[in-house]
């Protein structure tokens, strides 16, 4: 029985009214279901609301000491736990330390890289951070990809199925998002977004995965929080301009790490979103990412991807009338989710890599 001890937030942004994480629900999810493993949850948002940020981090390093974990298994969200921790943790316990990095593609050079040497290994999902690890000299890294919890995603109830998910995007409007489901609008497409942003109250878990399930078309879209002007010129004056003492100055002490950030915010990435629908037995309609997507779906096959906003509406136009065709396509993909991207083999390779 390998035995885990899982730290993360327990709360999406470590704030309650938020509701859970992502990897609670995703990551610790799994952990819990897996065959051969006993998983247990450290939450570090919970600790740190009710000790503060140092007795949280002492008291993360007595129960590594007391229940001695095989492996620590961390997906840090900033400066939660101390290097020190981590540091201590792995070279005077027995326990492994590992942790998933998620925002490589513009957090590798400001965050991810002076934490990675901490670990005993540490994961990326983005091509580009992987090679920029080695070229660092960081040895202790693999290249994994986001995955599905197959014990929550997955195909609902039919008999549920109202008919009112046609074209769909469901999670938090930002980027271009409102504009390419606003370009289908125009064009007549019954399109809409769903979530944080969107108006309206959102949607809860049970009708998360109903939009899933039931959508015509899943849209999901790859370029990040920051692609675009606006949240460029946002980005650019977090990252280059302090407030100090109520004046504001250039933040030039880190220039090239900080310039190296912004550029890695304008990568479309491969979301979690891309396993998630195809695992629900939805049909997938997404942007390309610089990652090679058919490493994990063959488009035109398991998945679509469009290119531009066009191309977006005439495949939008296509798949709506074609419903023998998109449902092949969804079943070929709900059939490769479960073969090969469950959170449970992603972790099966870590661990391997890792014990």
């Amino acid at each position: 029985m390998l035995k885990v001890l899982f730290c993360g937030l327990k709360n999406e942004y470590g704030k309650p009214e938020r509701g859970v994480s992502f990897e609670y629900k995703h990551f610790f999810g799994a952990l819990q279901r897996m065959p051969g493993v006993e998983a247990e949850m450290f939450a570090m948002d919970e600790v740190a609301r009710e000790v503060g940020r140092d007795e949280m981090n002492r008291r993360l390093i007595y129960r590594v000491e007391d229940s001695r974990p095989d492996l620590l298994f961390c997906f840090l969200f900033t400066d939660e736990l101390k290097p020190e921790t981590i540091g201590y943790i792995t070279r005077k316990t027995s326990t492994k330390t590992f942790n998933w990095f998620g925002d490589d593609h513009w957090r590798f050079y400001a965050y991810s890289r002076r934490w990675a040497p901490l670990f005993t290994l540490v994961s990326t999902t983005d091509g580009l951070a992987y090679k920029n690890y080695q070229a660092a000299g960081i040895s202790n890294v693999i290249k994994t990809q986001w995955g599905v919890n197959q014990h929550l995603y997955k195909p609902q109830d039919k008999s549920r199925d109202q008919g009112q998910y046609n074209i769909t995007f469901y999670g938090q409007k930002y980027g271009n998002r409102g504009s390419y489901i606003n370009s289908l609008k125009k064009n007549d497409l019954p399109a809409r977004g769903i979530g944080r942003g969107w108006g309206g109250s959102g949607a809860d878990v049970q009708e998360m995965l109903d939009i899933y399930s039931f959508s015509k078309i899943n849209l999901n879209f790859t370029e990040t929080y920051y692609y675009g002007l606006k949240k460029k010129i946002n980005l650019i004056a977090r990252l280059f301009i302090k407030k100090e003492l109520g004046r504001y100055r250039l933040n030039l002490s880190q220039f090239a790490d900080n310039w190296r950030a912004m550029v890695g915010t304008q990568r479309r990435t491969i979301k979690a979103r891309t396993f998630e629908v195809p695992a629900c037995g939805g049909f997938l309609l997404t942007g390309p990412s610089d990652d090679p997507i058919d490493e994990y779906f063959v488009p035109g096959k398991e998945i679509a991807v469009f290119n531009t906003a066009s191309d977006l509406i005439a495949q939008c136009r296509y798949f709506l009338e074609c419903a023998d065709e998109r449902q092949a396509m969804a079943k070929a993909g709900f059939e490769r989710a479960l073969r090969e991207h469950t959170y449970e083999q992603r972790f099966r390779k870590i661990f391997e890599k890792l014990l």
